[in-house]
């Protein structure tokens, strides 16, 4: 009996190893392990992706971020610099940086304006304000990048992602049991459980499959546990997001910090996002959101996951903001 459980033990550790293998070689990540973060972009990273859409449609691109894990476009010797902060609309690998978002605003307004332009893409997927907020300052510390313009691409989940109140509630375990919160004037709370403890171990991230098994358990937890989230939380999330926002925009002085939505929603309290965004002194971009859901209706602009946007939608994304930043004159 004693040999039969060696020899499990044994079978078992080696399909472990050859799982770990073949998901590290077949769904590469450009993620790797934070201490304060939990988890961030890798830096000095350069890959060609085989995308693939929602409509089956496959195109290629490339990936590339610097020393300081920032997707970028553009030289150092450009008439504009343009800062990006955002989440994984902006930052997984939908597209490459050439043809995501950012990457279509900067061509559209360099051929308006007939100048140069460089762009600094910051953030993570899955990220919350408070995350942003803190690589932002470290970030802008290391790199000593001096942006002209800086805008933040917000989205409604964010926040969900910024209250540990709420999201601790939810089946959103791979990220809340990782990332920090804002509590009082602590920007770095964690999750204090066991299994937080656990995730956040430096060893354990190198792992792949792990992360799996938290995912599959989110979605027994999501099907079958269903918990409501009590009215004052909803309310704290808006003044907890608020709070960070003013914090984030602080940090770029006598500077317009411009902001757009990637995601529109009618339920409360995502859907008073605009009003903290502009209480928090952001210029809202406004149609952003509500032109992508019209146009949702009848291009086919998602990636594979239905919910993040292909190159067609990163197109019309990158045409909306260059559009309204004109008519709005504030670029001159």
């Amino acid at each position: 009996m004693i040999k039969f459980i060696k020899i499990l033990s044994i079978l078992f550790f080696l399909i472990f190893i050859l799982l770990e293998i073949y998901i590290h070689i077949s769904r590469p990540t450009i993620y790797e392990y934070s201490k304060t973060l939990g988890w961030k972009v890798k830096s000095n990273y350069k890959k060609e992706f085989n995308f693939e859409d929602l409509y089956k449609i496959k195109y290629k691109g490339i990936y590339q971020t610097n020393n300081y894990g920032a997707r970028y476009l553009g030289n150092d010797e450009s008439d504009l610099k343009i800062l990006v902060i955002g989440d994984s609309f902006t930052m997984d690998p939908h597209t490459g940086n050439n043809k995501a978002w950012f990457g279509v605003l900067k061509n559209n307004l360099e051929a308006k304006k007939k100048i140069k332009i460089q762009v600094m893409a910051i953030g993570g997927g899955g990220y919350g304000t408070n995350q942003q907020y803190i690589l932002t300052k470290n970030f802008l510390k290391q790199s000593g990048y001096k942006p002209n313009l800086v805008i933040l691409q917000f989205c409604v989940n964010d926040f969900m992602n910024n209250s540990y109140e709420w999201e601790s509630r939810t089946e959103n375990f791979n990220q809340f049991l990782r990332r920090p919160f804002l509590k009082i004037d602590n920007h770095y709370y964690y999750d204090q459980s066991f299994f937080g403890e656990i995730l956040r171990s430096k060893y354990l991230s190198f792992l792949r499959l792990p992360t799996y098994l938290t995912h599959v358990i989110s979605l027994f937890h999501l099907k079958f546990i269903k918990e409501d989230i009590d009215q004052n939380i909803l309310d704290e999330s808006l003044n907890i997001t608020e709070n960070i926002l003013v914090k984030l925009k602080n940090i770029f002085v006598n500077k317009n910090v411009y902001t757009f939505n990637c995601k529109d929603s009618s339920v409360y309290p995502e859907s008073n996002w605009s009003q903290v965004l502009s209480s928090a002194g952001y210029i809202v971009l406004t149609e952003v959101s509500s032109k992508l859901y019209e146009i949702s209706k009848t291009k086919k602009i998602f990636f594979k996951d239905g919910g993040h946007y292909n190159e067609l939608g990163n197109k019309y994304i990158g045409d909306f903001i260059s559009n309204e930043l004109n008519k709005e004159l504030l670029l001159k």
